[in-house]
């Protein structure tokens, strides 16, 4: 059996409301990084582990925001919906600051990461 991550760090968006106030209202200070997910299918649990790391190893270097944001409640994500692909979008000051990233592509992921996040105040 697989050892369950910590994913506590992680804010978990199910209304519109969540969306607005975790990643829209965020501020240029917190680069959101969103899993978003179907009901059907569950966030990226295989990836999990690898954002708990970056969150804790690089959470000084990096202002980011790790949020796991269900498409099939949320309107902004209704292209998302029933889709059993990962998917990962970034947000900075409520506007996307890259393309999506389908799959569980690390290497793109964490380069957006250090590319996009602004410093921590």
């Amino acid at each position: 059996m697989s050892k369950k991550v910590d994913v506590s760090f992680m804010k978990i968006c199910k209304t519109d409301d969540e969306w607005t106030r975790d990643v829209m209202d965020a501020g240029g200070k917190l680069l959101c990084i969103v899993d978003v997910y179907s009901k059907v299918w569950g966030p990226c649990e295989m990836l999990a582990g690898h954002f708990s790391n970056m969150y804790f190893d690089f959470g000084e270097k990096y202002g980011m925001r790790f949020v796991r944001a269900e498409a099939d409640s949320i309107a902004a994500l209704k292209d998302f919906r029933d889709s059993s692909d990962p998917v990962f979008l970034f947000y900075l000051n409520g506007e996307p600051v890259v393309d999506t990233i389908h799959g569980s592509v690390l290497p793109a992921i964490m380069e957006t990461i250090t590319e996009k996040a602004p410093p921590p105040s």
